[in-house]
């Protein structure tokens, strides 16, 4: 790393946009070219391993739509092309993931398994299209990038393929403010075609896993559901909340038509052992 190069925090925030209120412990960069941008990821790489509570995230201000296009979504270098999440074109704002750990990839691939197989029984695994973490981009320029989205192959008329039903996004102990970043990108850059984000919350420092369902409720995003996982004394593991239900009409876009469609429920005993599959990876 060059030793002339400086690294400018930048403490501008903006609650009008959904990365804009982002705050500590995710630190801010303003954007100087893609030089600068891999030099600021490595150091704060570097920050990450060294200190236990950095954030997995960093946030770059002063990304124009032009560079944005240019340098990341059509770069010809592909770790410019995957190593941002999210761009919030209204605030010129790129929100960037350090590293991806193989607990979160344990959680989203067995979240997803052990979600189509919720759907076997109903003869409808194969009526889901899972896209991964495809780039879904809004008109207004803004993108992001999820951990799991899902769609089903038959859609009403006039229904865009171009946005998930379902979202699936997760991350080490985030803070409420990046969960409702989340969340609300997928409600209001899909003008509603998402109908459910699901967050999943894994603390570095101890077993704990928190889910969370969110919905848009007359024009408003809330919460309906929470279920926590969490590890005590003699490893005993404590749920609360389960099962975790996902409404059969908002994922398939439609009611179900007969007795074997119903609600898709994660029991706690599939709850379970997509946390204790993340804890064997933490070595909690």
């Amino acid at each position: 790393m060059s030793s002339n190069t400086k690294f400018e925090l930048d403490t501008e925030s903006s609650s009008s946009s959904f990365l804009g209120d982002l705050g500590p412990p995710i630190r801010r960069y303003p954007y100087k070219g893609t030089k600068q941008f891999l030099e600021t990821v490595k150091m704060e790489l570097n920050r990450q391993q060294e200190e236990f509570e950095a954030s997995e995230w960093v946030l770059f201000t002063k990304v124009n739509k032009q560079a944005f296009s240019r340098d990341f979504l059509n770069s010809d270098d592909s770790i410019l092309q995957r190593c941002w999440n999210s761009y919030d074109s209204s605030q010129h704002l790129l929100l960037v993931k350090m590293a991806v750990s193989r607990a979160h990839e344990v959680t989203a691939h067995l979240f997803e398994r052990l979600f189509f197989d919720c759907l076997k029984p109903m003869e409808l695994d194969y009526s889901l299209r899972s896209f991964g973490a495809a780039t879904c981009k809004a008109e207004n320029g803004s993108a992001k990038q999820p951990d799991c989205q899902f769609l089903p192959k038959r859609l009403p008329r006039a229904r865009t393929k171009k946005w998930p039903s379902l979202v699936i996004e997760t991350g080490f102990s985030e803070s409420p403010s990046k969960l409702m970043s989340d969340a609300r990108f997928w409600f209001s850059q899909s003008n509603g075609d998402v109908q459910m984000v699901i967050t999943i919350k894994i603390s570095r420092s101890s077993p704990n896993i928190v889910l969370e369902l969110w919905e848009l409720v007359n024009d408003m995003v809330k919460r309906q559901q929470i279920v926590t996982i969490s590890k005590g004394e003699n490893n005993r593991v404590y749920l609360s909340g389960q099962p975790l239900i996902i409404s059969f009409e908002k994922l398939f876009l439609r009611p179900p038509s007969i007795p074997k469609e119903t609600d898709i429920s994660l029991s706690g005993a599939m709850l379970r052992m997509i946390a204790e599959e993340v804890w064997e990876e933490q070595e909690f």
